[in-house]
């Protein structure tokens, strides 16, 4: 990744996995940056945070997505019909 930007600082790698792996389903290059000793020291934070960094011209993607994230299998509304599927 050549120009990268962060776009977003989680307090520990779990959350930042969970937001990398959205992003990545969603066609973005991410990378995760931060250091808790290769999870020796899960509950300390040795560094400012878990970071995801993006290649610069998907920065305004990610953070729209980050956002306004789409839930992947919604719950249809028994109100609206629209909304069940098949």
């Amino acid at each position: 990744m050549s120009e990268s930007e962060i776009i977003a600082t989680f307090g520990d790698a779990s959350q930042a996995n969970i937001a990398a792996m959205f992003l990545r389903s969603n066609g973005l290059l991410v990378m995760i940056q931060g250091d808790d000793a290769g999870g020796a020291f899960a509950g300390l934070n040795l560094s400012r945070g878990f970071q995801l960094r993006v290649p610069s011209d998907q920065v305004k993607l990610a953070l729209e997505l980050l956002a306004n994230p789409v839930p992947s299998d919604p719950t249809p509304d028994p109100h609206d019909p629209e909304s069940f599927s098949g």
